[in-house]
């Protein structure tokens, strides 16, 4: 992809994530108002998946604390003012959906309360149904898992068979 396509597109990424949300989904920055994160974590999934399909510890990707992930799904939110100002804005479809069109966020959590939110804006970041919800922090290793049509979405990985505990009834079989 050439340079300019390649700055075209984050100057697209960043605009986009900085346009108004609704209320379920208000802040870009950590709640607690340190400038610790000062690019998003939307923006380095994408960039994790430009450069690799290997799996991905999403704590490797943020700069703040948090006990656990979720992704849901919120209204849009009202489109941005300065689109296509001075040619730096793009307004692309699937970089500015319709207001009222649903999108999904990511929403990290810290003892019960929200520390980071922020929209799901471009389709290579988006996550597969069923939407993570609660994911601890030690068990939030993404995968690359493609949907129906083949497109890569975003997975929680699953634990291999060797480190998953059996059922309890049968924890006595094995010694454990």
């Amino acid at each position: 992809m050439p340079a300019r396509h390649l700055f075209r597109f984050a100057v697209c990424l960043t605009t986009a994530m900085l346009a108004p949300l609704p209320l379920a989904a208000q802040s870009l920055a950590p709640a607690d108002g340190s400038a610790a994160m000062a690019d998003s974590v939307v923006s380095r999934l994408v960039a994790w998946r430009a450069r690799t399909d290997q799996p991905v510890t999403l704590s490797s990707l943020t700069a703040f604390e948090w006990d656990s992930f979720s992704v849901v799904r919120a209204a849009a939110g009202d489109p941005m003012a300065n689109c296509s100002r001075e040619g730096l804005v793009p307004c692309g479809p699937d970089l500015h959906p319709p207001p009222g069109s649903m999108i999904q966020v990511l929403r990290f959590d810290r003892a019960g309360r929200s520390v980071y939110q922020e929209r799901i804006m471009v389709a290579s970041a988006n996550f597969a149904d069923p939407l993570p919800t609660a994911v601890p922090r030690a068990q939030a290793t993404l995968v690359t898992c493609p949907n129906e049509q083949g497109v890569p979405l975003w997975c929680v990985q699953t634990p291999r068979k060797s480190e998953q505990k059996p059922p309890q009834g049968l924890r006595s079989l094995d010694g454990g």
